[in-house]
């Protein structure tokens, strides 16, 4: 019964914690060189994320200074089972990426998408919808339900609903 009971509460534990999670993200590091999981903002090297083909999407979980604190639990997509993740180890102070190696696209209406505050009546980007459609994203801060994003060629920066983040790299999300 005890045993239930503890599996039981670790499950809740786990849940409450994923809900918690704000955006998800995929890794997009066109370095050519594995990339750099670090155990704080700009710290030491704990693991290293080869390239492979569909990529890891990350949960974010809070960011400091362009570095994103994300879950250690990474899930895996393309020719892998859908439900396959990479554990991250070998940090007790977290698991850290910089935002230029993180990123996502836009899912849903794509009009009016990026705005200069985060609110629905916030002013709206004068963005090609085809320029975002074809660039990533990179996230550089969240408020409440909205994540302030910059595209990788710094064109445009400005904010978006959490909602229309598309994180996954192999799909078009609805």
């Amino acid at each position: 019964m005890k045993k239930i009971l503890l599996t039981t509460l670790i499950m809740f534990i786990a849940m409450s914690v994923y809900a918690q999670t704000k955006a998800c993200a995929y890794i997009c590091d066109n370095s050519g060189t594995p990339t750099n999981i670090r155990n704080a903002p700009n710290g030491k090297v704990v693991q290293k994320l080869s390239e492979m083909d569909g990529g890891y999407i990350v949960s974010l979980l809070e960011v400091k200074k362009n570095w994103w604190k994300i879950d250690p639990v990474i899930f895996l997509c393309g020719d892998v089972d859908e439900d396959e993740t990479l554990n991250l180890k070998g940090s007790k102070t977290g698991y850290w990426v910089h935002y230029s190696v993180i990123g996502f696209g836009i899912a849903g209406e794509h009009e009016n998408v990026l705005r200069e505050t985060p609110s629905p009546n916030g002013k709206p980007l004068k963005v090609e919808v085809s320029y975002l459609l074809e660039t990533t994203l990179h996230p550089l801060e969240i408020r409440g339900e909205w994540i302030k994003v910059t595209t990788t060629d710094k064109r445009y920066t400005g904010w978006m609903p959490i909602d229309k983040i598309c994180d996954n790299p192999l799909t078009t999300c609805p």
